[in-house]
């Protein structure tokens, strides 16, 4: 099967990563998988260096006749049986040029728990070019159709999203404490995502206050990059917390952050699907989180992790606290997670499940 996947996004997280991960294991199931995107990016370069085929293009407007000219001509001359698309552009843009092309699948992966516009065009897109809508959770799913009652649920379906949890077994623990000059008795919570508002970095900033005077020798370690950095230091410099906050920026070696902190925290306002919970449960850590979009089908509250009310850094602070002051529940909480994970969010059960879904309406 010929696949190709489309992506305008400009920045790199847990739907870039989400990318590579299913096309590298279509490609190792033989399938001949390409991707289109913007040139000078993160998720072309990665793509480039993992050895895939790639094709970028400036993508421009919606409906720019050279982007669609050009996205047809490419299906056309490798033969695209299915296309996959990220952002509500590249299915516009995508979707038509299939149609051109006479690619018969055009499958939207929606990744964002937020409504649909009601406007022609999204109408026209997900009613007239899609064939199949996958969602990465039911919150999603439901979010999505309750904005658009004209979306028929019959066309769509829900893949949760999956990791190869291999990564998290025998991994060297690194010298994360030597490189941070923590000592061995240090307790690290650790934040992973983009730096921005929807992240609830400010909730737990205000939480981390508390907590630091609870806990003097814990550490925060905020993994990530983002608009939000000047405003941290800021914060962390008024509250006389540069003792205690670490800002570790761009990491590339996430495992091996997980497997040597005490837990993470995770104080989203709202989420797409939160790959990074499901890494830290295949890390056997448990996760403080938000009770928001798709976290709770994630994270068993009380069981995996603890889920509070998002925007409430008391409760935030409280949960954190328990979990410093618990470590053998923690540790229970992350053999739970683990178990969860090997259950529900395999990356081969991801991709079985993604190439169902292409095989049928590729007309395999």
């Amino acid at each position: 099967m010929n696949i190709l996947f489309i992506s305008s996004i400009e920045i790199w997280g847990g739907g870039e990563v989400w990318l590579m991960d299913i096309m590298k294991g279509l490609k190792d199931r033989e399938h001949a998988v390409s991707l289109l995107c913007r040139p000078n990016t993160e998720l072309a370069r990665n793509a480039q260096a993992l050895g895939f085929d790639v094709i970028t293009i400036r993508i421009g407007g919606d409906l720019d006749p050279f982007v669609i000219w050009k996205a047809r001509r490419l299906m056309k001359q490798k033969n695209i049986q299915v296309i996959c698309t990220n952002m509500d552009k590249d299915l516009r843009f995508g979707g038509i040029a299939a149609k051109l092309a006479r690619v018969p699948g055009v499958v939207p992966s929606r990744e964002i728990d937020y409504p649909i516009k009601e406007r022609l065009r999204y109408r026209f897109a997900y009613n007239n070019l899609a064939t199949k809508i996958v969602f990465n959770s039911v919150a999603t799913q439901r979010t999505v159709l309750n904005s658009a009652p004209w979306l028929d649920k019959g066309r769509t379906t829900v893949i949760y999203k999956g990791i190869d949890i291999s990564k998290y077994d025998n991994v060297p623990r690194g010298s994360l404490r030597k490189e941070l000059e923590l000592s061995e008795d240090a307790s690290i919570v650790t934040f992973v995502g983009r730096l921005d508002e929807r992240k609830g970095i400010r909730y737990l900033l205000e939480a981390w206050k508390v907590v630091h005077e609870r806990h003097p020798d814990a550490i925060l370690l905020l993994v990530g990059k983002g608009k939000m950095q000047s405003e941290i230091e800021e914060f962390i410099s008024t509250h006389n917390l540069a003792s205690s906050v670490i800002l570790a920026g761009f990491r590339t070696d996430v495992p091996s952050i997980l497997l040597q902190s005490s837990m993470l925290a995770l104080p989203s306002l709202w989420e797409g699907f939160g790959y990074v919970l499901v890494e830290t449960m295949a890390a056997r850590i448990p996760t403080v989180a938000t009770a928001t979009s798709s976290i709770p089908e994630i994270v068993e509250d009380k069981q995996s992790g603890i889920l509070v009310e998002p925007k409430n850094a008391v409760a935030l602070a409280e949960a954190i606290s328990y979990l410093l002051l618990n470590p053998a529940r923690g540790k229970e909480m992350g053999l739970r997670g683990r178990q969860i994970v090997e259950e529900r969010f395999t990356l081969s059960r991801m991709i079985d499940e993604f190439e169902r879904v292409f095989l049928t309406e590729a007309g395999k």
